[in-house]
């Protein structure tokens, strides 16, 4: 997970319109009024460079759909707000068995907030409410999230009432982020930046010892592992972390400076 700010994309032609028009409706059945945010989809999809917001993957899993951060369900005030769009991908956004290992996950229509916190009736109370979901929304939610080389994702804090933490749990479980392909993926890529950190290093010994020819090899590695950061790339944030890991090595912490 990054953060999207969703203060810079911009909505589709004709939406406050068409969001006039589905409110004036007395008709309760919200779904009745998809376009609204279904029309949505290619504006905030950009956003994230087709990227799933809470995975951070494009089409490993599913093609993707709009999400409700706070379910139009549970939040019909919120139904057509055009930031409480997510741009998810299906197992993040819907619940879902991995049939590799049997576990559970995907958001649905759950939005679990803090024990003894009131549910927001208006958009003026919102700022009061505590979600226990992580936001990719919100600029420091993400960084409540860390990752193991294995590709699992974990909470970053290890204290146990810390509320960041509590967020983190119950953020993993809700959008399905250790589901074992998503976790499969992580693990391959961490694999492939160690390969890339020992190409990187060899070609520049190589290089020191005068083979010219290496250089093409220690940039064409260079290049990659920033590539891994960018923001327009699968897994950057797992990327970034696996390479927080090396970042004792001084190719790594220039890649990191530059970042």
């Amino acid at each position: 997970m990054r953060f999207i700010d969703v203060a810079f994309i911009v909505p589709p032609e004709g939406f406050a319109d068409k969001v006039i028009a589905a409110q004036e409706d007395d008709d309760e059945n919200i779904d009745k009024h998809s376009y609204v945010w279904r029309e949505c989809k290619t504006s905030l999809k950009q956003a994230s460079y087709d990227k799933c917001y809470y995975c951070e993957m494009k089409d490993i899993r599913s093609d993707g759909t709009v999400d409700h951060y706070r379910p139009k369900s549970k939040y019909k005030w919120a139904a057509y707000r055009f930031d409480n769009f997510r741009f998810a991908c299906t197992f993040c956004n819907s619940r879902r068995t991995d049939q590799k290992t049997g576990e559970v996950g995907g958001k649905g229509a759950n939005f679990p907030l803090f024990e003894g916190c009131v549910r927001a009736t208006c958009p003026e109370e919102s700022d009061n409410e505590l979600p226990l979901l992580l936001d990719p929304c919100n600029a420091a939610d993400p960084d409540a999230l860390d990752y193991r080389t294995d590709g699992a994702t974990v909470p970053k804090s290890e204290i146990e009432t810390d509320p960041q933490r509590m967020r983190a749990v119950t953020s993993i479980e809700a959008y399905h982020l250790n589901h074992s392909d998503l976790q499969e993926a992580r693990r391959q890529t961490a694999i492939e930046i160690q390969e890339k950190i020992i190409e990187a290093e060899a070609s520049m010994k190589r290089f020191t010892n005068g083979d010219i020819t290496a250089r093409q090899a220690y940039s064409s590695a260079i290049r990659d592992l920033k590539r891994r950061l960018d923001q327009r790339a699968e897994l950057s944030a797992f990327s970034k972390r696996v390479l927080q890991a090396y970042r004792n090595k001084p190719l790594v912490e220039q890649i990191l400076a530059a970042a």
